[in-house]
């Protein structure tokens, strides 16, 4: 009877002990893979045709998270019609380290961005956003889905209240979204730029979504397949397919 009181009072101790451990060793196991994942791709290529770098970065997060905190972080590649890039004052990723493979992200300072759109033209822009938050799930099968929400962005030539833009892979089909509201330094004032757009033959597009072909190449094998993208739910249609066209 002595030993079983000394039982039921030291087990769940131990219970919680051998679970704090678990917890320790699997958060320490994941915060050192990714470091060393960013040793391995800083200033080089993350993925075919896209490359990242920064000044600094902290890892934290522990117990259940593993987060990475970047400053004077730049990603520059190649969009579907030529070279994209974009920089920001601070950015961060955010991880669980248990559960579906989910990261969110976020940027804060000055951001700068540039593109190529259809026509070969190449533009650039800095603009200050109130906030920018983004997330990203990926399965056995790579990128499934990619959303991306941004407040009151806006410099001397453009404002928006809000900006929206969601990826997501349905099957034989990869949809597009992207929302702006209340849009001014494009002509007349918008209340609404809206356009969603779905791409068919998403397989010539899945060896991009897993990280192994740069998106140039994947466009270019997805027109030689007769790929078509479909607008749909256009509100200010011209601006709408401006704004998606340096991706298809």
């Amino acid at each position: 009877m002595q030993y079983s009181s000394r039982f039921w009072l030291y087990a769940p101790f131990a219970a919680v002990v051998i679970i704090a451990t678990a917890v320790a060793y699997l958060w320490w196991q994941t915060a050192g893979a990714l470091e060393k994942k960013l040793a391995e791709i800083k200033g080089r290529q993350a993925i075919p045709g896209i490359t990242i770098d920064w000044k600094t970065v902290q890892i934290g997060g522990f117990p259940f998270r593993v987060d990475a905190n970047f400053t004077g972080f730049e990603l520059k590649g190649d969009g579907a019609y030529g070279p994209l890039f974009w920089s920001t004052e601070k950015f961060a990723l955010h991880a669980l380290t248990y559960g579906r493979s989910r990261t969110v992200y976020e940027a804060a300072g000055r951001q700068g961005l540039g593109w190529t759109d259809a026509r070969g033209v190449a533009h650039a822009i800095q603009f200050l956003p109130g906030s920018l938050h983004g997330s990203s799930i990926t399965d056995d099968r790579g990128l499934a889905r990619f959303d991306l929400d941004i407040a009151n962005p806006g410099n001397k030539q453009f404002t928006a209240a809000r900006f929206q833009f969601h990826m997501r892979r349905d099957g034989s089909n990869l949809n597009l979204m992207v929302r702006a509201d209340s849009v001014t330094g494009f002509g007349a004032p918008r209340k609404l730029v809206q356009a969603y757009a779905s791409l068919d033959k998403a397989d010539a597009i899945a060896p991009f979504l897993r990280g192994e072909m740069p998106w140039t190449m994947a466009m270019g094998l997805w027109r030689g397949l007769g790929g078509k993208a479909t607008l749909s739910q256009t509100v200010e249609p011209e601006l709408a397919a401006e704004i998606l066209s340096p991706l298809y």
